[in-house]
């Protein structure tokens, strides 16, 4: 999967990808591994409170249904640096495990349809995004994150690009931060099964 990406940033135990699509915006990939729970993934994306200080740009997040226990329906506003307008989006996350790898995978696809338009910001479409959790033997989990929006409105393709590939980074700089916090970390969801692994050694080195 990785030779159909350019690798253009490795820093901070972070790898970041990019490629283009047709429509001339960029799909942007980016890898960690970490230290964790796989359950605490879910947990922090839950906490919307908290979601505005990992990820980029981020104003507010807040949930408006849960369809199903593995769904969440979600509307995000962004903040944009001037004269650009902020953005909204609204997205239906469903993640899933498999029974014998135990990836945790989440998928995010666009349902604008599900909430009015708001004068105020202009609304994202294509909006689509793919996390995979999956355990390594050294008892760590790489995180990778694939995925891309269209920004709408009258903003550069450049532009687009180089604040979807900087946004990204920032998110996932933080987000190994917040992810390896106690209160994610000692949390379980019905669904989610643990790789076989010294659990309790591995949070105990968590910071």
């Amino acid at each position: 999967m990785v030779n159909e990406w350019n690798l253009i940033k490795r820093h901070q135990q972070i790898r970041l990808y990019q490629r283009q699509s047709p429509s001339g915006m960029f799909d942007v990939m980016a890898i960690t591994e970490l230290n964790t729970r796989l359950n605490a993934f879910i947990w922090l994306l839950r906490d919307t409170n908290r979601g505005p200080e990992w990820i980029a740009n981020a104003s507010t997040i807040q949930l408006l249904a849960r369809p199903e226990p593995n769904q969440d329906l979600v509307h995000s506003r962004f903040d944009a640096p001037w004269p650009i307008r902020s953005r909204d989006m609204v997205t239906l996350s469903t993640f899933s495990q498999d029974a014998e790898s135990l990836i945790l995978t989440l998928d995010v696809k666009d349902a604008a349809e599900s909430l009015p338009i708001n004068e105020h910001w202009v609304r994202m479409k294509h909006v689509w995004a793919i996390w995979q959790l999956s355990p390594l033997a050294s008892g760590l989990v790489e995180i990778c994150y694939r995925g891309s929006a269209d920004p709408a409105g009258h903003i550069p393709l450049w532009l687009a690009n180089q604040l979807l590939l900087k946004g990204t980074f920032t998110t996932f700089v933080k987000l190994r931060q917040l992810l390896v916090e106690n209160q994610y970390q000692h949390k379980t969801l019905s669904g989610i099964q643990e790789p076989s692994v010294h659990l309790e050694t591995k949070i105990s080195n968590n910071p």
